[in-house]
């Protein structure tokens, strides 16, 4: 059954809510941290014209799916990803992440490895937050005695000035400014956040031997270019964009090139 508003009832009984759309090979695309399927509204039409059925998801403490207290963790949302491959017998999927949601598809490549996925596409997002003496590439300014008080947005991350993003944005989340972080109700997932920052999934990227495409924005606030080359680099299968008039949203601020760019990865 296609269509919007899908519900897959996880294994801990939480409803996550879907649009699943079109017919052919299988896009599974996974928002970041405050937004939900609604993100993806530059592509959705794209990728059903060119051929592919498109499942946008709205993971756990976000949009239209529940809001429990437990299950703040990146290997739930990692396993609720799973379940939603499993439900609707999916291979051969290729898996879209932007931000916090390609960590989401690390978690689950960590549980279960890459089983039933084809390709997939991880939009601005370091595989560690936190950095120190060791690590450079995290989110700018997030250091471990800072980490708390940021994971609840009490004391700014990040640098620099993104490009405007479309207008039409607000109209996509309903709210007045074009930023759905400043919608979104923080309050009930602290939990979730601190456990996006402290998780480190380096010792996994060696292990996704499946074409990936790692894209980033040149006017990112959040990560280094060269953190986001780095990440590209250690795929065995791994490829690399930066769209130059973007920040951490090249999917909006460049909608028309990023398509065509992932429609070459993904016909690849």
């Amino acid at each position: 059954m296609a269509g919007t508003n899908q519900v897959l009832v996880t294994s801990d009984n939480v409803r996550i809510v879907y649009d699943d759309y079109g017919e052919g090979p299988a896009i599974v695309m996974v928002h970041g941290y405050s937004t939900d399927a609604g993100y993806w509204h530059f592509q959705k039409n794209c990728l059903v014209e060119a051929g592919y059925r498109v499942i946008a998801l709205d993971q756990r403490q976000h949009g239209r799916s529940d809001k429990p207290r437990f299950g703040q963790r990146m290997s739930r949302h990692g396993l609720d990803l799973r379940e939603l491959l499993d439900s609707l017998s999916l291979k051969d999927v290729s898996l879209i992440g932007h931000s916090f949601g390609a960590n989401v598809i690390l978690a689950m490549f960590s549980l279960f490895g890459t089983k039933d996925v084809a390709r997939f596409v991880a939009i601005d997002q370091s595989p560690r937050i936190i950095n120190d003496r060791s690590w450079c590439w995290g989110v700018k300014n997030v250091h471990w005695e800072s980490a708390w008080e940021q994971a609840n947005f009490n004391r700014p991350f990040g640098q620099g000035s993104e490009p405007p993003r479309p207008p039409c944005v607000r109209q996509i989340f309903g709210q007045e400014t074009d930023d759905p972080f400043d919608g979104f109700d923080h309050s009930h997932t602290t939990q979730l956040v601190m456990d996006h920052f402290v998780s480190d999934w380096r010792d996994i990227l060696p292990l996704v031997s499946i074409p990936t495409w790692v894209v980033t924005g040149r006017h990112s606030p959040y990560y280094h270019y060269d953190g986001m080359k780095w990440l590209a680099d250690q795929f065995p299968q791994g490829s690399f964009t930066c769209f130059e008039q973007s920040g951490h949203d090249p999917a909006w601020h460049e909608a028309d090139a990023f398509n065509q760019k992932l429609l070459s990865f993904l016909r690849g």
